[in-house]
């Protein structure tokens, strides 16, 4: 058994418990309001260069995916207030809080690949590079806002 080298660091294999702790604390409402006006926008673009269908759909769901994970985890990251624990954790480690927006959005889109895609390989590729947009966009803004929170 691990242990943690302080009593504030959580050892490896709970960071993923600790991330999800503070993913609960994520305005969903805002996240999912610039989800749905991403797939919205992206769905319209779609239908506009006639290129609409079953694909086109889930390419738009997957866009929507990735701007709800990412919106969520860079808000919690941006947020004033820090209001338990796993949120101080989040921001001192950014890159490991990233893990959960990532693997959340290329799970989802890996699904929606499936469902909507063609063929295994694609669908793999899909979700590979729609979880690392979520990644590196809820890892930078961490970034960003953590050099923030050391001027203080």
């Amino acid at each position: 058994m691990s242990v943690p080298l302080r009593n504030d660091e959580p050892a490896l294999r709970d960071s993923m418990t600790v991330s999800t702790g503070a993913m609960s604390e994520v305005n969903w409402k805002a996240a999912t309001a610039v989800a749905v006006v991403v797939t919205g926008a992206d769905l319209l673009l779609h239908v506009t260069a006639w290129h609409f269908g079953l694909s086109a759909l889930g390419n738009s769901l997957s866009a929507g995916v990735v701007a709800l994970f990412a919106v969520a985890g860079a808000s919690l990251m941006l947020r004033e207030r820090r209001t338990s624990r796993a949120v101080r954790w989040a921001r001192q480690h950014p890159w490991r809080f990233a893990l959960v927006p990532g693997v959340g959005t290329a799970a989802i889109v890996f699904v929606l690949s499936v469902v909507f895609g063609s063929g295994l390989f694609g669908d793999i590729f899909t979700a590979v590079w729609h979880g690392a947009i979520a990644f590196g966009v809820t890892g930078g803004v961490g970034v960003l806002a953590g050099g923030r929170d050391k001027k203080r």
